[in-house]
């Protein structure tokens, strides 16, 4: 690896017109000079295009393409990318200014790893500067050399708890994305979980860099919760976690590896109910096919929480669902 490898930025846009120069401006305001900035639109129907092609004069190279998701054109950003190294940044969010100096500099000591980083999540009239990252996520961000215990413990398999990193926190050796494979294309609001998961263990292990951010813009969403549920989400998400499943037992297949596995199909089998039933109970008869579990994550209020206590989770899950229906209001 050369002393001062290349970094590529790669941004994948679709109508953020409202923050895209802000996070084209901290791709360009990272202090680590030898990068590229990658930035490919996905088809966006706002000004997104037209405000970044603005920023080609510093540089940042722009493509433009027909819309096919968020996985379809990080691919092409990978196809495009001549970087020794990969972050990748979704057009909403920020990297702390030393970001990449930081994970750069772990990396060129520790070859074949993937960095990582903690996670400050924040809305947009918050001042990043009074923001710190949570201390229950930082817990699972630690130097290792085993990947697959790694995202074991991160995926629930000890004391029933987990957590999740977001894209932007990684920074990971393009030959390790190339052994790993593109993303996936199929739609999933998992596709990161599923892209890193290949990513983790395909390197040689995870360097926390402890002294720089990643800035996830969170939003504050509609309260339909039909809106929320979708059958292409849900199995989109299914179909991610049967592949993260393949491949966590293909490099652990031990009993605690299939407890962070069950852990996270729970998640997703009370997700999926009531509104897809067959799906949750499919869900279901692979958890017990896993070992079974007796977590249930939390649902709501004191008084589903109740509910859930006395009768269960699905007749709590139930009456959640008719109580919105009556009231317009979540329990």
């Amino acid at each position: 690896m050369e002393p001062n490898p290349l970094v590529s930025i790669i941004i994948p846009l679709y109508n953020t017109e409202r923050y895209i120069s802000h996070t084209i401006e901290s791709a360009l305001n990272q202090t680590w000079g030898n990068k590229e900035i990658i930035v490919i639109d996905d088809g966006s129907t706002d000004n997104s295009l037209s405000i970044a092609k603005q920023y080609t004069n510093k540089g940042v190279k722009v493509f433009s393409r027909p819309n096919k998701g968020a996985s379809a054109a990080r691919n092409y950003g990978l196809a495009e990318a001549n970087g020794d190294y990969i972050q990748f940044l979704d057009a909403d969010d920020l990297l702390s200014a030393n970001k990449l100096t930081e994970q750069v500099n772990l990396l060129l000591q520790h070859p074949g790893k993937i960095a990582v980083c903690s996670t400050i999540h924040f809305k947009s009239n918050q001042d990043l500067h009074q923001l710190s990252p949570t201390a229950y996520e930082d817990s699972f961000l630690y130097d290792t050399d085993n990947p697959a215990q790694f995202l074991t413990n991160l995926y629930g398999g000890k004391n029933n708890r987990g957590s999740m990193i977001q894209t932007n926190a990684w920074l990971s050796p393009a030959s390790v994305i190339k052994k790993a494979g593109d993303w996936s294309e199929f739609y999933s609001p998992d596709d990161d979980g599923e892209f890193f998961c290949r990513v983790v263990l395909a390197g040689k292990g995870i360097v926390y860099a402890k002294n720089c951010f990643n800035y996830y813009r969170k939003f504050t969403h509609n309260n339909n919760l039909a809106g929320i549920k979708t059958s292409k989400a849900l199995y989109g998400k299914f179909q991610s976690f049967l592949l993260k499943k393949q491949y966590l037992l293909n490099a652990a297949n031990n009993p605690t590896a299939k407890k962070a596995l069950a852990y996270c199909a729970m998640e997703l089998a009370v997700e999926s109910y009531p509104f897809d039933k067959k799906l949750s109970a499919e869900i279901l008869n692979m958890i017990a096919e896993l070992g079974g579990t007796d977590y249930v994550p939390t649902l709501g209020g004191r008084e589903i929480e109740l509910v859930k206590k006395i009768f269960g989770w699905k007749v709590a899950l139930n009456f959640r669902m008719l109580y919105f229906k009556l009231t317009g209001e979540r329990k």
